[in-house]
C-alpha cells in the first residue's frame, strides 16, 4: 500500500525486526511526540542479563529502562531507517507525507495549507469542535473526542493510518517584530483501517471556519487529503454527513463525490429526526 518511490522514508513498522526498537517505535507512535528521556524512562525491557523467558511467554517482559547508550543506539537506528525523526531532543514518528506547503489567497490575507504538526493539535480540536457545533457534524464531533483522548495526529501502525492537513493564517506579532504565529482555520483528516476486507477504503473529515470559506481553502485541503490517500494505495474514500449540512454535501458533490446511501432518521437533533448521507469518491476513476 505504500508508494516508496515518492515517499522513500515511509516504512512499515511491522518490518522492524528488533524487539526493543519496535517497543520504542510503538511508544513514540502512541504519544505523538516525546522527549528522549521520557521515552527512555517509559520503554521498559527485560535486562539482557536475565534468564531467557519461556518459549510460550513474551519475548521480552517489561522490567527496566534501557541504558542511555543502548537507548541512543536504537534511536539512531530508527532515525537512519526512516521510522523516527529527532529534533532538539524530541522524538516523533516520521510522517508518511511530504512536508511541503501551498498558499491560498483570501480576501485580506493568505492561508497556508500543509501537513499538520503535533503542535497544531489544540488548534485543530478548536476548529473541529466549532465546525461540528455549527453543522451538527457528528463524525467531526467524534473526531474531536478522539483527539482529546489521543492527541497523536499521525498514526502509522499495524492497524491504522491517520494523517491531518491544516489550513492556517498568520497572526501579526503584537510588537510588530519576530515571527508570526499561525492560527488553524481549517483541517482535513484521512484515516484508513488495515482490516483485510476494508484496507482499500479510508474515511475523511474536513471543515473550514465560516470566515475563511469560499476562497478555495477547502478545495486545497481536499486535494491534499485525496492525494495522500491515493499515494497510500487507498482506492475509495468516504464521508458521512447529516443531510442538514447541505453546504458540505454540495461541496463534495461539486468535487466529484457521489451519494451512495441515505439512512433515514439516523440522527436526532433537538427532537427532530435527520437523515445521514454517505458520500464517496473512487480514486482510480
Amino acid at each position: 500500500m505504500q508508494n516508496r518511490a515518492k515517499y522513500p522514508h515511509m516504512r512499515d513498522p511491522m518490518e522492524i525486526d528488533d524487539t526493543r526498537r519496535r517497543l520504542l517505535y510503538k511508544y513514540v507512535e502512541e504519544h505523538g511526540t516525546v522527549t528522549r528521556e521520557t521515552a527512555r524512562r517509559n520503554v521498559l525491557v527485560r535486562p539482557k542479563t536475565a534468564s531467557k523467558p519461556a518459549r510460550s511467554g513474551p519475548e521480552l517482559e517489561p522490567s527496566v529502562p534501557m541504558s542511555v547508550t543502548e537507548f541512543d543506539r536504537h534511536v539512531d537506528a530508527l532515525e537512519d531507517e526512516g521510522y523516527l525523526t529527532v529534533d532538539d531532543g524530541t522524538l516523533r514518528v516520521a510522517a508518511p507525507v511530504e512536508d511541503d506547503a501551498e498558499t491560498v489567497a483570501l480576501d485580506d490575507a493568505e492561508a497556508t495549507v500543509r501537513p499538520a504538526r503535533q503542535e497544531d493539535s489544540a488548534g485543530i480540536v478548536d476548529v473541529v469542535e466549532t465546525v461540528a457545533s455549527e453543522a451538527g457534524y457528528v463524525v467531526a464531533a467524534r473526531l474531536a473526542e478522539d483527539l482529546h483522548r489521543d492527541d497523536a495526529l499521525m498514526r502509522f501502525n499495524e492497524a491504522e493510518d491517520r494523517v491531518f492537513f491544516v489550513g492556517t493564517v498568520a497572526d501579526e506579532p503584537e510588537d510588530g517584530d519576530g515571527d508570526a504565529a499561525e492560527t488553524v482555520v481549517g483541517w482535513l483528516h484521512v484515516g484508513g483501517v488495515k482490516a483485510p476486507k476494508m484496507r482499500h477504503t479510508a474515511t475523511l473529515t474536513m471543515g473550514v471556519l465560516a470566515d475563511y470559506r469560499d476562497h478555495g481553502l477547502g478545495a486545497a485541503l481536499l486535494d491534499r487529503g485525496l492525494a495522500w490517500a491515493r499515494e497510500r494505495g487507498y482506492r475509495k474514500v468516504y464521508q458521512n454527513l447529516p443531510a442538514t449540512n447541505e453546504g458540505a454535501v454540495d461541496f463534495l458533490e461539486a468535487h466529484g463525490w457521489a451519494v451512495e446511501a441515505t439512512r433515514e432518521g439516523h440522527y436526532l437533533f433537538d427532537d427532530d429526526l435527520v437523515d445521514e448521507v454517505q458520500l464517496a469518491v473512487w480514486l482510480d476513476e
